[in-house]
């Protein structure tokens, strides 16, 4: 029986399987690092030891097409040190057999070989990289690769120059701006705003009243409200929150002073909750530098039909954050799991949640009038789910800045000969 559902409301089996063979990879990266990865269309050129090894990693967890560009035969050597190639295919095109084999671990993955020499595609189809997510090269000319660089830096293709030399391997990348999103830190703090609550949070728990419950329903309420009562009493005490080791030890003391004893004389567990994420949950809320960067440069962007829609996203949320954010990014609309009962954890959970799609819903309409304004644009199906996640991950956003390989060698070889111009 399978429990996944199609969009149609009916069980997909191939939904389930699917889910079941990438298991480990979606736990790292998500259904959207999947489906990112299953449009990709990998080019590889030489299929050397080292490229089919790097396709193999590439196959396996189902990427959407790999294209081979090798005109090499299979030798003796080829036999001795790569894994995709057999004795029975000495002689035989050394691309055609790398991709067979390589298919064979995933039926998912289309894939095809071109046995053309790299140096006659680039001097008569210069275009014939620009379909590519990514071009990988190996065992390449100095000349070839700098002409190929120059090539697909104008095309906006990366590039990953990949060689080893026994047990040392060398990889170089090259793209010109690579924007994260979903970076995954691995610890990131709460984003609660207790510092500054938003008016449904604020009004759900000033309706509560801790000195009114009962001995059970104290000691279930949600660390973050505890947080919230004793973080107002204070300020009215103070001015303002604790800002330092001292005035966070002085307010957990002051925490301690609501906590009750339960019937086994062991202190309340939600108290002790709220004791040790006194550091991480009261914390100001603010911008991280580098995230502030990217609003600035959103900000002096003039939108075009050619602006990336990373930019596109930037711009509306430089444009949130000035205005409806009142100087603060979207809500994220998670909460850390807490010693509660079901019913306040569940309300103040979708409290979360509703302000982080109310936040997310100005940005998307704001991402659509930009876009409008800029004339007829492909309509991207995944707009709304890429506005989401881009607020969700907004405090991690990063803008990854590179240089072409041939600008490095600038300098060092007589650039005419590869056909660079200034």
């Amino acid at each position: 029986c399978c429990s996944n559902m199609e969009s149609s409301g009916t069980p997909s089996c191939e939904q389930s399987d699917k889910s079941k063979r990438y298991d480990r990879q979606l736990r790292l990266w998500g259904d959207h690092g999947q489906s990112s990865l299953e449009c990709g269309h990998v080019c590889l050129i030489n299929a050397s030891a080292a490229g089919t090894e790097l396709l193999k990693s590439l196959v396996l967890p189902g990427v959407g097409a790999v294209t081979i560009v090798d005109d090499a035969k299979v030798t003796p050597t080829d036999v001795g040190n790569n894994f995709f190639v057999d004795s029975d295919s000495i002689g035989r095109p050394r691309g055609e057999v790398a991709l067979r084999l390589l298919l064979e671990l995933n039926q998912d993955v289309h894939g095809t070989f071109v046995e053309q020499p790299l140096q006659e595609i680039l001097d008569n189809q210069p275009d014939f990289f620009t379909p590519f997510t990514c071009v990988v090269v190996t065992c390449l000319p100095e000349c070839t690769l700098l002409m190929l660089s120059k090539i697909l830096w104008e095309a906006h293709v990366p590039l990953v120059v990949v060689r080893s030399y026994g047990m040392i391997g060398y990889i170089r990348v090259q793209i010109e701006e690579h924007a994260v999103v979903e970076s995954h830190p691995e610890s990131e703090m709460p984003d609660l705003r207790l510092d500054r609550p938003f008016s449904a949070l604020q009004k759900y728990m000033d309706s509560l009243d801790l000195e009114s419950m009962d001995n059970k329903e104290h000691s279930h309420v949600p660390y973050v409200v505890i947080l919230y009562k004793y973080l107002q009493l204070w300020n009215q005490q103070h001015g303002a929150p604790p800002k330092n080791y001292k005035e966070r030890k002085a307010f957990i003391e002051l925490c301690k002073t609501g906590m009750r004893e339960k019937e086994n004389n062991e202190p309340e567990e939600n108290f002790e909750e709220a004791v040790k994420a006194v550091n991480t949950s009261l914390l100001p809320t603010s911008i991280p530098s580098g995230v502030q960067s990217i609003l600035n440069k959103a900000a002096s962007i003039t939108p075009s039909p050619t602006t990336k829609p990373f930019w596109i996203m930037a711009r509306a949320l430089h444009e949130f954050v000035t205005s409806e954010g009142r100087g603060a990014l979207p809500v994220r609309g998670t909460i850390p799991d807490m010693t509660a009962d079901s019913e306040k954890y569940i309300k103040i959970q979708n409290l979360y949640r509703e302000q982080a799609a109310q936040d997310a819903d100005w940005v998307l309409r704001r991402v659509q009038e930009l876009s409008q304004q800029l004339g007829p644009r492909k309509i991207v199906p995944s707009l709304d789910n890429d506005v989401r996640t881009f607020c969700k991950n907004s405090h991690a956003l990063r803008v990854v800045k590179g240089k072409s390989i041939t600008e490095e060698y600038k300098g060092s070889i007589n650039l005419g000969e590869i056909g660079y111009s200034k």
